[in-house]
């Protein structure tokens, strides 16, 4: 099986926004990069690698602005390039900012140049509005003056994407698509098109078939009870609760796990399948792996009565204090109940492909039959870091 991260460490970001960037990141890797986490319009990159980006980070060039969302960006007055600084205003004084972001800026500028130069690296653009196949026809011719990097051209296609080889379209010219873009909040990656793009380009760079990019198949520190189960929501009004009580209506159905278990630094993914019968009045039903969720796939609530798999990858960080949640949760009341089997937690960025449940939930009141026709039980291989939090 391909190691999804040392793949991933060979492309690099073009800009078009922070996207890319977090699709990294949630496949844990943290290239450095002059565009990783930036805005950079086609016709200021073309221009900027022209010259070499000359000018770029020179003393007056760049200047430090606040954004709608809280965030202190960084603005090359010469480029036009915006990128986050991931610090959040009150966070840092403006001016310790400034010093700090002309400080990485020359360091940036030069490896930047220098990795166009070895051609070692697959260069990301996402397609924004308006650029058209003249822009991107200048955009390689650009990168093509610094080396042989080859450009790969990302569109996003709606509902009807489907995982397939990336097409050449001309020397050093790769296009490919997923099924949308996080435009509105970049860190809102739908991650799997993301991750089956890269594969394919890889292979395509690299004359290699493509791969399972997905969750290895080793054990983690940590298992679950993969029979059918039955989940209800937390109580509207008084009585019992299955989970801890919360003013949202929140029910948790997770395992509280010591962080100080799991490889720091590390991808894990939790993942799950659930069946959500036709009165089930949840509003959302979701999958956790840790307190910081990397990337995920909550329920398609419009989806009934068929199974579908719910995950979610994240990092568990050393000094953490223990009780990361690791498993399902749920907002809604005790109308809210779903079914889930084969919950599993495992080293990976993506749950690794499998096939559905062939077996069928009985009504709820019945759900105590299930027992009986459990088919769906597999032997554990490793020991619970701890109990349940909730199990309804």
């Amino acid at each position: 099986m391909a190691d999804l991260a040392a793949r991933m460490r060979t492309f690099r970001s073009l800009g078009g926004n922070c996207e890319f960037g977090f699709v990294q990141r949630y496949c844990g890797v943290e290239p450095s990069g002059l565009l990783r986490f930036a805005y950079t319009p086609i016709d200021a990159l073309v221009r900027g690698l022209g010259c070499g980006f000359e000018g770029f980070g020179v003393p007056g060039d760049l200047c430090i602005e606040e954004t709608d969302t809280g965030a202190f960006y960084c603005r090359s007055e010469r480029y036009n390039i915006w990128w986050n600084t991931m610090q959040l205003v009150g966070s840092v004084a403006p001016e310790v900012l400034l010093e700090r972001e002309y400080g990485r800026a020359a360091h940036l500028r030069a490896s930047f140049l220098a990795e166009l130069a070895a051609g070692s690296h697959i260069l990301v653009r996402t397609e924004s509005q308006g650029e058209t196949d003249a822009d991107f026809a200048r955009l390689s011719a650009a990168l093509q003056a610094h080396g042989a990097a080859p450009l790969l051209r990302v569109k996003a296609v709606g509902a009807a994407w489907k995982p397939e080889p990336v097409r050449q379209v001309g020397p050093h010219r790769f296009e490919g698509s997923v099924r949308r873009f996080a435009i509105e909040e970049a860190w809102a990656v739908d991650f799997e098109p993301w991750v089956h793009l890269c594969d394919a380009a890889y292979a395509a760079r690299h004359d290699l078939p493509a791969s399972a990019l997905a969750a290895a198949p080793v054990p983690s520190p940590i298992t679950f009870r993969t029979r059918l189960r039955y989940h209800v929501g937390k109580s509207s009004a008084g009585g019992s609760t299955p989970g801890p009580p919360t003013q949202d209506g929140h029910t948790s159905f997770m395992k509280a796990v010591d962080p100080a278990a799991f490889e720091p630094a590390r991808v894990y993914v939790f993942s799950a399948w659930v069946w959500i019968p036709v009165d089930c009045t949840a509003t959302r039903i979701f999958a956790a792996c840790g307190l910081r969720r990397l990337a995920w796939r909550d329920a398609d609530l419009t989806v009934r009565e068929r199974w579908q798999r719910v995950w979610a990858a994240g990092r568990f960080e050393p000094g953490e204090a223990p009780g990361a949640p690791v498993g399902l949760g749920m907002i809604g009341g005790r109308q809210g109940g779903f079914w889930s089997c084969r919950s599993v937690c495992h080293e990976g960025a993506l749950p690794r492909p499998v096939d559905p449940p062939r077996i069928r939930p009985q009504p709820a009141p019945a759900r105590w039959i299930t027992r009986w026709f459990d088919r769906e039980q597999t032997p554990r291989t490793a020991s619970s870091a701890s109990g349940d939090v909730a199990q309804p």
